[in-house]
């Protein structure tokens, strides 16, 4: 099996970037209907992600088979919050390989290359997070040597005269 290609991503990528993203929130709904794209997402991350290409401080990634964008990661330096260390943090944002073409290496050169990347632009520390009950992803994340942080809660507010959100979706 011959490794898939990595690549940094062009502002010709965009169209495809979009598809895998929304791909990646529609299967982070069925985890949990909170997590619902809201119907002007796509819309919204079209320039977003033409600026995310053109950024310095951004990195993009795509992974192909043949020259067909299967997969996705993004990621950023920042600086750290100043309370805790460390003093630059690298965040992977987005990282998703389509379902068909799992477990072939993808996901890993993705995270590999992210790092990499980082790391190269001051990174000290890399940081993510994972859809909760997606114990796939944690799994993933897990076997290249990512542990549990945080846990985020939250809570809906009900409109005035409604009933009150399930807390557990």
């Amino acid at each position: 099996m011959d490794a898939i290609p990595i690549r940094t991503a062009r502002r010709g990528d965009v169209p495809s970037l979009l598809l895998l993203w929304s791909a990646m929130l529609e299967e982070n709904a069925k985890f949990d209907p909170r997590l619902t794209p809201h119907p002007d997402a796509r819309e919204s991350a079209a320039g977003s992600f033409a600026q995310r290409v053109d950024d310095p401080d951004e990195v993009v990634l795509v992974a192909e088979d043949g020259r067909v964008p299967i997969g996705f990661a993004a990621g950023k330096v920042t600086p750290g919050n100043g309370f805790q260390v460390p003093g630059k943090l690298g965040q992977i944002t987005d990282c998703y390989v389509i379902p068909a073409r799992r477990r072939r290496g993808a996901g890993r050169r993705l995270a590999s290359r992210m790092v990499d990347l980082l790391v190269g632009k001051g990174a000290e520390t890399i940081r993510l997070q994972v859809v909760v009950k997606n114990a796939e992803a944690e799994a993933f994340w897990a076997s290249l040597g990512y542990a549990p942080l945080e846990v985020i809660f939250e809570r809906a507010i009900p409109k005035p005269g409604g009933t009150p959100p399930s807390a557990t979706a």
